[in-house]
This record gives structure tokens, sequence and C-alpha cells, in this order.
């Protein structure tokens, strides 16, 4: 495997490049005098192996074991082996650190390498073990030698004395040399040698296992090594004169070795994770900043993957958040792992606070994102855009993997130079688009802020004259009797609770209200029975948080929850011809209330873009630097090839989220239109892929035809737009008819005496009781005013008409829905004569949206109609209003 760079604090997926910094290579040159001359010459080979999911294999065992100045890191969420795969430890320390190591098909054998060898050093930290097997034992001693083998005897010998004649070579002269007795005495055979004594065994190696939950006791053994065998005596002589010698005796055993250390630590959880990182740095290096950079591009993977109505992907909100929550403890002030966790789970803005924000998905674009409906348009920018992407990542791919020379592959380079710098700017532009959204969002809180003050006005007056009644209006509810002003009391301290955080919107679930229990419980029993939620309110806020990973108990246990949408409910149960005005302000304030709340939420979800936008900007920066970078690169070798590779797939990856920008609204063009949830058919993490196979391919474990491979089908993913653009169609092949709402509002009505003071004036739309029965799915085309009686110089009025947000349309099925989106405003011209059906015309139809702001949501809901003063100092004049009307054409679906 090729060397890799520590990620220093703060870098991102797109500026990891493997290669040992200087400063690196000096910090290994400067280790201990220990480690020797040579290990200083070594090229540093001292890296962790990191991935999402390790799998144990032989080849991970072959890198365990390679020569290193250090111990070898192998770091992963999961660590498991694969099927009948032991890791070998043999003698490089091996830490392995995860959240889950599952033991279950091998173990880690560290056993010692040789006779009478130690075992090895192993460390495992992980937060929950499953089938723990480490072996550590030293290794048995070497065997003694043999002893040598017996000699055989030799028998005896004589020879008698005698004479010899010998004559002189020179002189020819005889003489005679006597030769005395020879005796020889004969030897005994000797016996077989004694074996040589057995080596001593080796010293058990050591284990440190630290956990915090086991589901089964890890089996854990640093055992010293037995003595080795003596050895055998040597053989008895063999052969004739042998009789009498005998086998050598053994050699004595040799002695044990000495047993190793084994540590069982169990932890909790704030215990574990103030020894992570000390483990992560115990060495050097911080592989602590190695970690959490992986573990946040990770969670954006799963971020990308999780979709809360799809049950095969519904588990990876609860995966991603829990990759930024752990990136956190390694990198506290990690900004991406920061932004990233507030854009899904929201934060709370003070201790023990009720959460706002999150529940965006990972473009930074939140589930029930408002926009203009208008499918077709946003189907033909996607559809326009996405050819040449795909075009651009085919051609691009081939011609790197292609590259046979500098100059091919500097083309390529400029080829993705010019896509990268367009990528780029067009992320300042979505950047630029967010801030406005900012500056809108704050706009909104403002207003709703003002909105609601004049409510409260408004409901303190009513209190102020019901307690001056003789008879003043009763509530009964639940078999409680109260009177007005103990409810709108609670109304108006539920409103004052909206600026210190006492009362707080539940982001993830924005129809309900968690309530300080102070503040509750000092409201009369009437109010707290008209407010307070149930158990299935609680259900749906656990169920919302539990589905990003967080434990939303302490927040519940210390509010009360209040559900919107069934106080609205209540309130119309309780109303009374006596007590109804009083009732429709309170009602008007719990609107209202709701309404800040939501706008609020709103403007955090918009900074909440921004800085997305602003992440996102960062990035399409780096890659246009790296993609410069590569242009002017002067020589070809398989680095470059590899760096232009990963860059296309940079390059393309932020050209898929322009991309699913596009389709995310014509996403939510089809939701509203539809009220059908459309998230199975919108694949959020089209042209991406794990960040494990990037890894993977960088270091040689898989080659260019299996990435390309991944990619291919990543991309094909982005192909289920099609089904959302079938339901799309499907839905306009229905049994659609257009009619009018009419509403008339005499001068004696509050709404024509709201008008003339106030010159504004509100009213509410029913789906049910308002719309004729049969009329389903009534959304809204058009709206036509008249303030008869009224009159202005140019014989007509312009004034705004707003719709409150709350948009609810009755469904075949006879139950109401309600979406939440913008309050938008529409200027309408205003008549003074009576309105005639015959000068209307025709509108647009509903699939091809105009210019009227609140076009195709349900007729449901809250109106205000409002007269800008600019009118009024141009001429209108108001004091001969008779009459107003307003008219509201809607198209329906048939029952």
């Amino acid at each position: 495997m090729p060397q890799r760079t520590a990620i220093a604090r703060g870098l991102n997926w797109n500026t990891w490049t493997p290669r040992h910094t200087l400063e690196e290579v000096i910090s290994f040159i400067q280790e201990p005098e220990s480690i020797g001359e040579a290990a200083r010459a070594m090229l540093p080979d001292y890296y962790p192996y990191i991935r999402d999911t390790v799998t144990i294999t032989d080849e991970l065992s072959t890198f365990c074991t390679r020569p290193s100045i250090g111990p070898v890191f192998v770091i992963g969420r999961i660590v498991r082996h694969k099927p009948g795969c032991n890791l070998r430890v043999t003698t490089n320390r091996v830490i392995i650190v995860a959240d889950v190591y599952d033991g279950r098909n091998g173990m880690i054998d560290a056993g010692a390498p040789s006779r009478g060898g130690r075992g090895g050093t192993v460390t495992v930290m992980c937060r929950r073990s499953i089938n723990a097997r480490v072996n550590a034992s030293g290794g048995y001693g070497t065997a003694g030698a043999v002893g040598a083998d017996g000699s055989p005897g030799a028998p005896g010998y004589h020879s008698d004395g005698y004479w010899e004649t010998v004559t002189d070579p020179v002189t020819g002269e005889t003489r005679e040399v006597w030769h005395p007795d020879v005796d020889i005495p004969g030897a005994d055979p000797t016996n077989g040698g004694p074996g040589g004594p057995g080596g001593t065994g080796g010293d058990g190696g050591s284990i440190t296992f630290t956990s915090i939950e086991d589901e089964t006791p890890p089996e854990l053994s640093a055992a010293c090594g037995a003595g080795g065998p003596g050895g055998p005596g040597g053989l008895a002589a063999q052969g004739p004169y042998s009789a009498g010698s005998v086998d050598g005796d053994p050699g004595p055993h040799g002695p044990s070795g000495v047993d190793g250390q084994v540590d069982v630590i169990t932890l909790g959880e704030a215990d574990y994770v103030a020894g992570l990182r000390t483990l992560l740095d115990s060495t050097g290096p911080s592989y602590a900043n190695y970690w959490a950079p992986y573990r946040i591009v990770i969670g954006e993977y799963f971020y990308h993957r999780y979709n809360p109505n799809v049950p095969d992907r519904a588990e990876f909100g609860a995966l991603a958040a829990t990759e930024f929550k752990r990136a956190l403890e390694l990198q506290p002030d990690n900004a991406d792992a920061i932004r990233l966790q507030r854009q899904l789970v929201g934060f709370a803005p003070a201790p023990g606070a009720v959460f706002v924000g999150g529940g965006a998905n990972a473009l930074g674009l939140p589930h029930d994102l408002d926009v203009v409906p208008n499918f077709d348009k946003y189907i033909e920018a996607f559809t326009r855009f996405l050819t040449p992407v795909l075009e651009f990542l085919g051609i691009g791919v081939d011609g790197i993997l292609a590259s046979k020379t500098i100059g091919e592959l500097s083309e390529i380079a400029g080829q993705l130079s010019l896509q990268a710098v367009a990528a780029r700017e067009d992320a300042d532009r979505s950047l630029g688009i967010a801030r406005t959204e900012q500056e809108q969002a704050d706009s909104g809180v403002a207003y709703a802020q003002s909105e609601l003050d004049r409510a409260t006005a408004d409901i303190n007056r009513a209190i102020v004259a019901a307690q001056q009644q003789p008879d003043p209006p009763e509530i009964s509810f639940g078999g409680i009797v109260s009177t007005i002003a103990e409810v709108g009391g609670a109304v108006l301290s539920v409103v004052a609770a909206v600026p210190t955080g006492g009362a707080s919107l539940v982001a993830l679930a924005p129809s309900l209200m968690m309530l300080a229990d102070t503040v509750f419980d000092s409201a009369a029993p009437i109010a707290r029975a008209l407010l307070g939620g149930d158990a299935t309110d609680l259900e749906q806020i656990s169920a919302a948080y539990n589905a990003v990973g967080q434990d939303a108990s302490d927040i519940r246990n210390a509010h009360q929850v209040v559900n919107f949408v069934t106080v609205a409910r209540r309130l119309v149960e309780v109303t009374t011809e006596q007590n109804a005005p009083h009732v429709a302000l309170i009602e008007r304030g719990t609107e209202l209330a709701h309404e800040l709340l939501l706008a609020r939420n709103r403007a955090v979800l918009a900074a909440q873009r921004v800085d997305a936008g602003a992440a996102r900007s960062a990035r399409a920066h780096d890659v246009a630097a790296q993609a410069a970078a590569l242009q002017s690169r002067q020589h070809l070798d398989a680095e470059a090839v590899k760096q232009a590779g990963l860059l296309a797939i940079s390059t393309a990856r932020t050209k898929a989220d322009v991309l699913l920008r596009l389709a995310f609204r014509a996403k939510r063009s089809v939701e509203i239109y539809t009220l059908k949830n459309e998230d199975a058919n919108f694949p959020l993490d089209a042209g991406r892929i794990h960040p494990d196979l990037a890894t993977d391919y960088y270091e040689k474990e898989i080659d260019e035809a299996a990435l390309v491979r991944a990619l291919t089908s990543s991309w094909g993913e982005i192909l289920n737009l099609a089904d959302m653009q079938i339901d799309y169609t499907e839905y306009f092949d229905g049994p659609l008819d257009k009619d009018w709402m009419r509403r008339s509002f005499k001068a004696s009505d509050p709404q024509v005496v709201e008008l003339k003071s106030l010159h504004r004036f509100t009213f509410a739309i029913d789906p049910v009781a308002d719309v004729p029965d049969g009329h389903f799915d009534a959304k809204i085309r058009s709206i036509r005013l008249s303030f008869i009686g009224a009159s202005h110089p140019e014989g007509e009025i312009s004034c705004e008409v707003r719709h409150e947000g709350k948009y609810q349309q009755r469904r075949p099925d006879k139950t109401v829905t309600t979406q939440w989106l913008l309050p938008k405003v529409s200027t309408r011209n205003v008549k003074t004569t009576p309105l005639l059906p015959a000068e209307f015309g025709d509108d647009s139809p509903l699939d091809a949206p105009r210019s009227l702001a609140f076009w195709g949501r349900g007729v449901g809901g809250r109106w205000q109609v409002t007269i800008p003063q600019q009118q009024f100092d141009t001429g209108l004049d108001l004091s001969g209003l008779t009459q107003v009307q307003v008219w509201i054409g809607y198209q329906f679906l048939h029952g």
C-alpha cells in the first residue's frame, strides 16, 4: 500500500493528498535513540489504515506485518473479519480502534511467530465488541540438541617378534634386523551421549482491551510458552564389539517463559471519549486528526443516503449524526462537523433548550422548502444540464485512463479546469441566493412579530372588555368551565415566552411547540386542557429525533408539548355564539405565535443554508485550484493520472449538487401539487460513491474498472426522477375541474369595519365547511376583489392579498392536509363596482404558473387584505364603502 499523509485539522476530502509531509519525515527521523540508525534511514512507513468498515483479510495481515518504525493503527467505525480470516500480528504492535469490533468470523492471532518467541502486542479500543478473541501467547521453547551416538568397541592385537634379512641398496651387503613383539589392547564401546537441555519458552505478549460494552466476554490469552523438551540421548554403539553400550539420557526440559499481561478495561462513555484521543495521539502523529475528517466525509455520504420515507435508507440519518458527533469528539472545533450536525439535527441555543434549525437535507435545503411549484421549468433545466454533465464524466474518466503523454493529460486537465471553474461560479451564485434568502427570512420574522404584537393587543383589549361585562362569556372543555380571560391570559403567556425560548418550535416536527413547564403550570386548568398535547405528540417528537440519532427525553421531561393543529380543532369545538368573537381572537393569537416560531426557525435554516453554501463554494474553489495545478504539471506518472481521476470525480460531484438542487425543486413542485411524498424517487446520493471505494482505488486495492462501475451505478440512480415525473403527469390526468369561491362582507361585518379603521382585514377559509362536498384538493388559481362604494380618482385600487402560510386542502379520503409553507403576498387590482363573472376570462391552467404568488396551494387557511398607504395618499376614500367582495378561483378534483 502506498504511503499516506496525516489529515490536518480542518482539511477536507478534496485536499487529502496521500504523501508524507516534510515535517512528518523529520519527526520520524527524530525518534528516540533506541530505534537505531538503520530504522532512521527507512522511508517512513508509519500511517494508519482507515476505512468506514475495515474488513480483515490476508492482505491486511500483510499490511500489519510490514517493516515499521512504530505501531500499526487499524481504524474504522466497524472492524470485522472476512469469514475464516485471522489478523496475524507479529513484530509490530497493532492498535485497533473501532466503534464496533466484530470477531465472529475470525480472531486476532498475535501468538509468537517462532519457537521460544515472545507473543505480540495488541491494543483494542472499541465501544462495543462481539465475540472478541485475541491470542498473544509465547512460543514453545526449542527442543534440546540430540546427544552424540555411542562408539563401538575394538578387539585386542598381538604379533611375535621376528628377524628380517635386509640388503643395503648401495653396497649390496646384507644384515639381520630383529622386530620385537607387538601388543595393542582392545577398546570398550562407549554409551550414547546425553541430550541437550530444552530451550526456554517464549514470554506471553501484551493485550489491552478497552470497551464500553461486550456482547460476549472477550477471550484473551497472553500465556507464556512452555519450555522446549530436552534433546533425546545419543544412540548406543552399534555393530560388532558394541556389547554393553547403552543409549544416552534425554536432556532436561526447558523452563517456561513468563506470562504476558492482559488488561481488560470497561469504561463509561465520558471516560472512553477522554481516552480515545490519548490513544490515537500516543505515538507522535495525531491520528485523531486523521480519523475526524474521514468520519465527516463518511457522515456526509450517509447524510446523502438518508431518506426518512424509504425504509432501507431511514437508518442513515442516525448513522450520519453519529459520524458528526464522533468527529467532534476528536476535533471539538471542527467547523465542517458542527455545520453538518446542526444542519441535520439542529442545535440548542442554550443549555436545556429545545433544538432550533435542523431537518435540512444534505444539500442544506429544508424538506418542506417552499418553491414556486413550476415542475416543468425545473425538470427542463435539470434535463438540459444532465446531458453535458454525464458526457463530461464519461469523456473525462475515459480520457484520463487513456492518457499516454503529459500533453494528453494536460489537455484533459484543461477541460477539468474549465468545468471546475464553472462549478465554482455555480457555487458562488448559489451562495449569493442563500444570502438573499436569509435577508428575506429575517424580514419574515420581523413581519410575523409585528402581526403577533397587533393580535396580543387585540386579545388584551378583549379580555378587559369581557371582564367588564356583567355576564362574561365562558369556555367549556373537557368538563372544565372557565372564563375567556383565563384562556386569553394563557395564550398571552405563551406569546411572551417566545423571545426567551420558553416557547419553542419543535424543528423536526413543526406543527408542535415545546412549552416550558413554568409557563404551562401557571396557566388555568381550562387553558392546560386546551393547549396540552398527548402521548401521540410525544411519540412524534421522539420518532423525529430518533431518526437522526438524538435522544429528546431530556427536553421532553422539562417541557410540555403543544400541537397547534389540535389546539385549532379544540377551539372550534368550544366556540359558541356568545364567545365566538373572543375565541376567534384567541385562535388568531395561537396561529400567529406558531407563525412567528416558524419564521424564526426559517431564519435559522436560512442561515444554515448560507453556511452550507459557503462550504460548497470553498470546496469548489479548492477543486478549481487543484485542476489548475494539475494542468501545469510537467511530467506524466501514475500519480498524476490518479489525481486527475479523483479530480474528475470531485468536479462531477460538484455538478451533481447543482443537478440535485434543481431536482429537489422539481420534487417540491410535485409535492405541493399532488400532496404525494416523492422522497422515494429522489436519489440524493446520485453521483457519489462511498469514500472507502475512493480510498481503495487510491491505495490500489481496486482498479479503475471497479471505480468506473461504482460511478456509473451511482449516476444511474438519478434516472429515478422519471418516476417522479410520472406521478406529476398522472395527477393532471385526473378529473380536474374549476370553480369560484365567492365571499361577501356587508358594511356591518367585522371585516368591513376593520378595513375602514385599520386599512386591512382578515378572513379564513375552512377547507371543509367553505368548499362544496365533492370538491377535493382545492387549489388556488386566481383572486378577484371589489370594494363596492369606495372611490379613487383612477377608478381602481391596488391592494396586497396575503395568505398566512397554513395552506389546507380536503383530500378524497375526507381528511384535511395542512402544508406549512411560506406566507405569500400578491398585489391585486380592486374594483369599486360589483364583480361580474363574464369579465374574468380564463386563468392559467394549474400546471403553468404565471403571476399569483400563492397559486397552486391549498385554498384553506387564513387570508389578509391590506391597502397600502400610498393608495390613500393618491385619493382613496372608503367613507362610502358598503360591501367587500373576495372571489377566489380554485381548481379541484371531483370526488
